[in-house]
């Protein structure tokens, strides 16, 4: 799967397992993640692909400017996918 920058992923694997992350960047095999929370857009995770479960959702780049845009978009879409 192609990872597009703005895309969220939901992780499989490590410590943030099940979060839902914003791609920021992608390096061949690796991507830049953040959630605004306990990743900041200024200081990404960096994370294997085959690490993270690809969702169809691509957030506006001027969401992914600063941490409360970006963790107000996941908490939207985490409480929609949860119903």
């Amino acid at each position: 799967m192609d990872f597009v920058r703005g895309q969220l992923v939901r992780s499989k694997a490590g410590r943030d397992k099940t979060r839902t992350l914003a791609v920021l960047a992608v390096d061949g095999p690796m991507l830049w993640l953040a959630d605004g929370n306990l990743r900041k857009v200024g200081d990404p995770k960096r994370k294997k692909a085959k690490h993270v479960a690809p969702t169809t959702t691509v957030l506006a780049n001027e969401l992914l400017k600063s941490d409360q845009s970006l963790s107000d978009a996941i908490a939207a879409y985490d409480a929609v996918c949860a119903d």
